[in-house]
């Protein structure tokens, strides 16, 4: 033993072979490469225990004889778990280069697939299964590095996978639903207007509080009762394509991946709705932004309650079913899908808010058509104001949290754009209401009085949401009524004073007023809002109208008859003053009998009021002519009756 230690060699000198049986075996341990096996053994004990025990005993063994012969078993001992160590090490080495060679495969073969393998069960198990192994693995230092690497993306394969599966179906029903389907049914019914496909809206509460938060739940309920009978039944839960999300979800929470599988749902919220194409409004408006305004109204709002009918029943069916792994994840699931569509709801509702905002045309000298478009634009803001102000709170009830708080925020912002918008529209219209020249054509009710009474009854239904964008403020939605009818007289005023014909301003002024007052009575609001005082004053209007058209037409007319008894039969004799008045009379009917009354009863009390004027005072003259003068004449009572019966049809 002495002797061996005596022997006994630095580990830096040059090393010496043996010729004994046993220098074979000690050749094999000092010919390996360190690093290799530094790489493969990286157990510590291994490296510092009783492997460097082994090397030194193998070279005192080798210069000490009755050393090595004391150490010739235990030497043989430690090689053997020398290999096997080395024989797990490459086992690990071959078992992740399979791995790897499983991963990278489909990607190979589908070099322009969008994932790391295409939709095939058969792919989806290799994964999982690949997932499952390297779990199993136990592994340090490189190889662990290795392992992990790889292990990350198989993860973030399952990720995408979960995302890009279709688990929802749909029924062939739900056909009606589509992008063009939609639009056909639209354009079929080109008739625009408050209270016909928009019904599903409520006349109060409010998304931001200014209105009654009962009357708002109660709208949100409506909403989501009628999404429930509407779409119950047309989409369901793939149970199938559920199982396999199942599977994904059980490996990679199981495995710690909760994380990446939970942020895979915003980097690929894309994929997850892609399938149902009535979820984008995008793929419903894209390339129709062109459209009249009032028909991409009609169809966002239409969109809109499909697009929550559609999530409503998505989320029922979802907290209605026992999914496994998946419960734990199908919240945020779900909210990424709900985030999206109603964010791309959003975005669009936005960009037709912008077409709304765009500036008018200085260069268009068509004023009714600018009033026309401007009255259009109050119309639109309003009817978006209300389906979002109503919506919101049913569209608020599919989220929680931050992002319930997210959509608030962007939902409260548009509506007070809107806001905004519609004042400013206010201002705008009333002032081009002032300023607009009429073309008269005829002494009917000019286009422009039907076009804004129009809607000003639109705007009049209207009024609990206008009462939102002014505060609850009755006195103000009052006064912004009023003060459009007041430019609508004003503009009717100066425009008929370019009416030349005696009368004719008279006879314009009172179509188009009398068209004011019936359209107030027959609407209760707004009579309520114009209040009592204007159909009076009103009424007056009328009176004077039909006063001053029997003063400009008529008594220039009768004052020849009047004026008989005085100075005419000095200079004008009877036969002669007769021929006057009838030339007089022929004169005004030709111009005025086809002048046009609109209204029935307005048009007989005209009749009647020239009737009263005329016959009386002509009945009394021809007492008083002649038998000879009377024969002149060229017409009696009864066909001036038979006339003036047949004036003002237009």
């Amino acid at each position: 033993m002495a002797g061996g230690a005596c022997c006994w060699r630095p580990r830096s000198a040059a090393p010496r072979h043996s010729s004994t049986a046993d220098g074979s075996q000690g050749q094999r341990i000092r010919s390996r490469k360190p690093d290799h096996d530094e790489d493969i053994l990286q157990d510590g004990r291994v490296r510092g225990g009783w492997l460097g025990h082994a090397a030194v005993d193998m070279e005192g063994r080798v210069h000490g004889a009755s050393h090595s012969r004391h150490l010739n078993h235990g030497d043989s001992s430690r090689l053997t778990m020398v290999e096997r160590i080395r024989e797990k090490a490459l086992s690990l080495q071959s078992e992740l280069d399979s791995i790897e060679r499983l991963i990278v495969a489909p990607i190979c073969l589908h070099p322009d697939s969008t994932g790391f393998f295409p939709h095939s069960r058969e792919h989806l198990d290799i994964y999982i299964t690949a997932a499952n192994r390297l779990l199993r693995l136990e592994t340090s230092g490189d190889m662990d590095r290795r392992r992990k690497s790889l292990l990350k993306t198989v993860m973030s394969s399952l990720a995408m996978q979960f995302c890009r599966l279709r688990i929802w179906a749909l029924e062939e029903a739900t056909g009606e639903y589509s992008p063009a389907n939609i639009w056909e049914s639209i354009r079929r019914s080109r008739s625009y207007g408050a209270g016909s496909d928009d019904s599903w809206l409520s006349s109060s509460g409010s998304l931001t509080g200014t209105g009654s938060s009962d009357a708002s739940t109660d709208l949100g309920k409506q909403i989501l009762a009628q999404s429930y009978n509407t779409f119950a039944g047309k989409i369901y839960i793939d149970h199938r394509s559920v199982s396999i999300l199942d599977d994904i979800a059980g490996v990679m929470i199981g495995a710690g991946y909760e994380p990446i599988l939970r942020g895979a749902f915003e980097q690929h919220w894309a994929q997850l709705a892609r399938y149902i194409q009535i979820l984008d409004i995008d793929n419903i408006l894209s390339g129709n932004m062109d459209e009249p305004r009032e028909v991409l109204l009609k169809v966002w709002t239409s969109t809109m309650r499909i697009i929550i009918g559609f999530l409503s029943e998505m989320q029922r069916q979802l907290n209605s079913h026992g999914l496994g792994s998946f419960n734990e994840l199908k919240e945020d699931y779900f909210l990424t899908i709900a985030k999206v569509s109603v964010m791309k709801l959003l975005n669009s509702a936005s960009s037709i808010c912008n077409q709304v905002c765009s500036p008018i045309d200085q260069s268009c000298k068509d004023r009714h058509e600018s009033v026309k478009r401007d009255l259009s634009k109050m119309i639109t803001v309003l009817m978006m104001h209300q389906a979002l102000n109503y919506g919101m709170p049913t569209i608020l009830a599919l989220f929680s949290g931050q992002t319930k708080e997210f959509i608030l925020e962007e939902g409260e912002e548009l509506i007070r754009r809107l806001s905004d918008t519609f004042l400013d529209l206010c201002v705008e219209v009333n002032a081009l209401v002032k300023s607009q020249r009429l073309v008269i054509m005829d002494t009917g009710v000019h286009r422009t009085t039907r076009y804004i009474i129009h809607h000003m009854r639109l705007l009049v239904q209207q009024k609990c949401t206008i009462y939102l964008i002014l505060k609850g403020d009755f006195k103000a939605f009052s006064e912004l009524v009023t003060w459009l009818i007041l430019s609508l007289e004003l503009m009717l005023n100066v425009n008929s004073r370019s009416l030349q014909p005696q009368g004719e301003q008279q006879i314009f002024l009172l179509n188009n007023m009398h068209f004011l007052l019936e359209e107030a009575k027959k609407n209760t609001d707004l009579r309520l809002v114009l209040g009592e005082n204007w159909l009076l004053q009103c009424h007056d209007q009328l009176d004077q109208c039909i006063a001053g058209y029997l003063n400009a037409s008529w008594t220039p007319i009768m004052s020849l008859l009047l004026k008989r008894q005085t100075q005419f039969p000095t200079i004008l004799s009877s036969h002669q003053l007769l021929y006057k008045f009838t030339s007089s009379f022929e004169m005004v009917y030709s111009v005025q009998k086809n002048w046009k009354v609109t209204d029935p009863l307005i048009r007989q009390k005209l009749r009647l009021s020239i009737y009263q004027k005329i016959i009386p005072l002509y009945r009394l003259h021809m007492e008083n002519y002649s038998e000879k003068i009377l024969k002149s004449r060229r017409y009696n009572i009864e066909q001036i009756e038979s006339q003036l019966l047949g004036m003002f049809e237009g």
